[in-house]
Protein backbone atom coordinates (compact mmCIF):
# COMPACT_ATOMS: atom_id res chain seq x y z
CA UNK A 1 0.00 0.00 0.00
CA UNK A 2 1.41 3.40 -0.95
CA UNK A 3 2.01 6.05 1.70
CA UNK A 4 -0.80 8.13 0.20
CA UNK A 5 -3.29 5.27 0.33
CA UNK A 6 -2.25 4.58 3.90
CA UNK A 7 -2.71 8.25 4.75
CA UNK A 8 -6.35 8.08 3.64
CA UNK A 9 -7.13 4.68 5.11
CA UNK A 10 -5.71 5.75 8.47
CA UNK A 11 -8.44 8.40 8.78
CA UNK A 12 -11.79 7.83 10.42
CA UNK A 13 -14.95 8.25 8.32
CA UNK A 14 -15.63 11.56 10.11
CA UNK A 15 -12.12 12.82 9.28
CA UNK A 16 -12.52 11.84 5.63
CA UNK A 17 -15.91 13.51 5.48
CA UNK A 18 -14.42 16.64 7.05
CA UNK A 19 -11.54 16.62 4.53
CA UNK A 20 -13.41 15.64 1.35
CA UNK A 21 -16.84 17.07 2.16
CA UNK A 22 -20.25 15.68 1.33
CA UNK A 23 -19.42 16.14 -2.36
CA UNK A 24 -16.33 13.89 -2.26
CA UNK A 25 -17.99 10.94 -3.99
CA UNK A 26 -19.87 13.21 -6.38
CA UNK A 27 -16.61 14.94 -7.34
CA UNK A 28 -14.98 11.63 -8.24
CA UNK A 29 -18.04 10.52 -10.24
CA UNK A 30 -17.91 13.80 -12.15
CA UNK A 31 -14.20 13.24 -12.87
CA UNK A 32 -15.05 9.75 -14.15
CA UNK A 33 -17.75 11.15 -16.44
CA UNK A 34 -15.41 13.91 -17.60
CA UNK A 35 -12.78 11.30 -18.47
CA UNK A 36 -15.41 9.33 -20.41
CA UNK A 37 -16.33 12.43 -22.43
CA UNK A 38 -12.71 13.37 -23.16
CA UNK A 39 -11.87 9.78 -24.06
CA UNK A 40 -14.31 9.66 -26.94
CA UNK A 41 -12.99 10.35 -30.46
CA UNK A 42 -13.95 13.82 -31.71
CA UNK A 43 -16.34 12.50 -34.34
CA UNK A 44 -18.18 10.37 -31.74
CA UNK A 45 -18.34 12.97 -28.97
CA UNK A 46 -22.05 13.38 -28.31
CA UNK A 47 -24.37 12.74 -25.39
CA UNK A 48 -25.65 9.35 -26.53
CA UNK A 49 -22.16 7.96 -27.19
CA UNK A 50 -20.89 9.32 -23.86
CA UNK A 51 -23.82 7.79 -21.97
CA UNK A 52 -23.17 4.40 -23.58
CA UNK A 53 -19.46 4.55 -22.79
CA UNK A 54 -20.14 5.70 -19.22
CA UNK A 55 -22.63 2.88 -18.73
CA UNK A 56 -20.09 0.28 -19.92
CA UNK A 57 -17.53 1.50 -17.37
CA UNK A 58 -20.18 1.71 -14.66
CA UNK A 59 -21.52 -1.81 -15.30
CA UNK A 60 -18.03 -3.31 -15.45
CA UNK A 61 -16.99 -1.79 -12.12
CA UNK A 62 -20.29 -2.53 -10.38
CA UNK A 63 -19.95 -6.17 -11.40
CA UNK A 64 -16.49 -6.36 -9.79
CA UNK A 65 -17.72 -4.56 -6.67
CA UNK A 66 -20.75 -6.88 -6.38
CA UNK A 67 -18.44 -9.90 -6.43
CA UNK A 68 -16.48 -8.76 -3.36
CA UNK A 69 -17.09 -11.22 -0.54
CA UNK A 70 -14.81 -9.71 2.10
CA UNK A 71 -13.79 -6.03 1.94
CA UNK A 72 -10.03 -5.57 1.58
CA UNK A 73 -7.71 -3.24 -0.37
CA UNK A 74 -6.91 -6.08 -2.78
CA UNK A 75 -10.59 -6.79 -3.39
CA UNK A 76 -11.41 -3.12 -3.96
CA UNK A 77 -8.88 -2.84 -6.78
CA UNK A 78 -9.26 -6.32 -8.30
CA UNK A 79 -9.73 -6.34 -12.09
CA UNK A 80 -9.18 -2.58 -12.26
CA UNK A 81 -8.42 -1.52 -15.82
CA UNK A 82 -5.59 0.98 -16.32
CA UNK A 83 -7.92 3.71 -17.57
CA UNK A 84 -8.78 7.04 -15.99
CA UNK A 85 -12.47 6.27 -16.24
CA UNK A 86 -12.23 3.07 -14.24
CA UNK A 87 -9.84 4.54 -11.71
CA UNK A 88 -12.02 7.56 -10.93
CA UNK A 89 -15.16 5.44 -10.58
CA UNK A 90 -13.43 2.86 -8.39
CA UNK A 91 -12.01 5.67 -6.25
CA UNK A 92 -15.53 7.07 -5.85
CA UNK A 93 -16.72 3.67 -4.67
CA UNK A 94 -13.83 3.30 -2.26
CA UNK A 95 -14.24 6.82 -0.84
CA UNK A 96 -17.93 6.11 -0.35
CA UNK A 97 -17.02 2.94 1.58
CA UNK A 98 -14.43 4.74 3.65
CA UNK A 99 -16.77 7.65 4.51
CA UNK A 100 -19.57 5.39 5.71
CA UNK A 101 -19.77 5.15 9.52
CA UNK A 102 -18.05 2.03 10.84
CA UNK A 103 -20.35 1.79 13.85
CA UNK A 104 -23.21 -0.57 13.14
CA UNK A 105 -21.39 -2.14 10.22
CA UNK A 106 -20.92 -1.08 6.62
CA UNK A 107 -22.54 -2.86 3.72
CA UNK A 108 -21.01 -3.09 0.24
CA UNK A 109 -24.52 -3.06 -1.21
CA UNK A 110 -25.08 0.39 0.29
CA UNK A 111 -22.02 1.67 -1.55
CA UNK A 112 -23.46 0.43 -4.84
CA UNK A 113 -26.80 2.12 -4.09
CA UNK A 114 -25.21 5.44 -3.12
CA UNK A 115 -22.81 5.54 -6.08
CA UNK A 116 -25.64 4.56 -8.43
CA UNK A 117 -27.76 7.49 -7.17
CA UNK A 118 -24.85 9.92 -7.58
CA UNK A 119 -24.09 8.54 -11.07
CA UNK A 120 -27.73 8.78 -12.18
CA UNK A 121 -28.07 12.30 -10.79
CA UNK A 122 -25.03 13.35 -12.85
CA UNK A 123 -26.35 11.72 -16.02
CA UNK A 124 -29.66 13.53 -15.53
CA UNK A 125 -27.70 16.76 -15.19
CA UNK A 126 -25.84 15.98 -18.40
CA UNK A 127 -29.14 15.55 -20.26
CA UNK A 128 -30.50 18.80 -18.85
CA UNK A 129 -27.33 20.71 -19.72
CA UNK A 130 -27.21 19.15 -23.18
CA UNK A 131 -30.75 20.39 -23.78
CA UNK A 132 -29.85 23.88 -22.57
CA UNK A 133 -26.74 24.17 -24.71
CA UNK A 134 -28.00 22.51 -27.89
CA UNK A 135 -31.46 24.10 -28.05
CA UNK A 136 -30.51 27.41 -26.51
CA UNK A 137 -32.43 26.60 -23.36
CA UNK A 138 -35.74 26.87 -25.17
CA UNK A 139 -38.21 24.17 -24.54
CA UNK A 140 -40.52 23.20 -27.32
CA UNK A 141 -44.00 24.54 -26.65
CA UNK A 142 -46.44 21.84 -25.78
CA UNK A 143 -49.43 21.60 -28.07
CA UNK A 144 -52.59 22.54 -26.27
CA UNK A 145 -55.01 19.64 -26.19
CA UNK A 146 -58.20 20.30 -28.06
CA UNK A 147 -61.21 20.32 -25.84
CA UNK A 148 -63.91 17.83 -26.75
CA UNK A 149 -66.51 19.55 -24.58
CA UNK A 150 -68.91 22.01 -26.11
CA UNK A 151 -68.78 25.51 -24.81
CA UNK A 152 -71.73 26.32 -22.62
CA UNK A 153 -72.98 29.51 -21.15
CA UNK A 154 -72.43 30.35 -17.50
CA UNK A 155 -74.28 28.03 -15.16
CA UNK A 156 -77.71 29.20 -14.09
CA UNK A 157 -78.22 29.91 -10.39
CA UNK A 158 -79.89 27.07 -8.56
CA UNK A 159 -83.38 27.61 -7.26
CA UNK A 160 -83.90 27.40 -3.54
CA UNK A 161 -85.85 24.44 -2.27
CA UNK A 162 -89.58 25.16 -1.97
CA UNK A 163 -90.40 27.02 1.19
CA UNK A 164 -86.81 28.16 1.76
CA UNK A 165 -85.51 31.58 0.87
CA UNK A 166 -82.13 31.95 -0.72
CA UNK A 167 -79.46 33.76 1.31
CA UNK A 168 -79.27 36.54 -1.28
CA UNK A 169 -83.04 37.06 -1.22
CA UNK A 170 -83.12 37.13 2.58
CA UNK A 171 -80.33 39.73 2.63
CA UNK A 172 -82.08 41.88 0.07
CA UNK A 173 -85.28 42.04 2.13
CA UNK A 174 -83.46 43.36 5.22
Amino acid sequence: MSWEAYRWTAKTPAELFHTLGPHGVDHLVRQYLDAVWRGLPDEQRNLDAARRAAQEVFDRNMKVWAAIKKPSPEAFFQNLLPKDTDQFLRQAMLVCWMMMPRAGGRDLGDVRKIVTRVYQRNLDGWAEDNEAFTTGGRKKPKAKPKSTRKKTSAPKPKKAAPGKKSAARAKAKK
